[in-house]
């Protein structure tokens, strides 16, 4: 599987606690959605960042990027760069309900 680019603030920085404090929470979210039988699953988190309905047998390209953003309580996507923008928020419980809703809520290109 291709793997993804996270790109954090400088070491020691506020923001990098931050960073480092939502990272968990992401990854947290992630063995969620494995683990549900209903709602946003893996393979919507990978047609939001990336466009793509399956990972292709050669490496995505662009690399697949995590950045972290205070603009937005709602995860945000650039498909021609293959970012996912995920909100810094205070708790995994606001952080689920935000990834949830960005998941639920985007298009997917009209795609089934």
């Amino acid at each position: 599987m291709t793997p993804l680019h996270v790109q954090f603030s400088q070491p020691g920085s506020t923001n990098r606690q931050e960073e480092a404090r939502v990272l968990s929470y992401w990854r947290d979210y992630l063995l969620y959605l494995e683990e549900k039988e209903t709602g946003p699953s893996l393979e919507d988190v990978l047609m939001f960042g990336t466009g793509l309905k399956e990972v292709p047998p050669a490496a995505i390209q662009p690399q697949p990027q995590l950045v972290f953003q205070k603009t937005s309580q709602f995860p945000m996507a650039n498909v021609c760069a293959n970012t996912i923008k995920i909100p810094i928020v205070a708790s995994y419980e606001e952080f689920q309900e935000a990834m949830d809703c960005g998941l639920q809520n985007s298009p997917g290109f009209g795609l089934p």
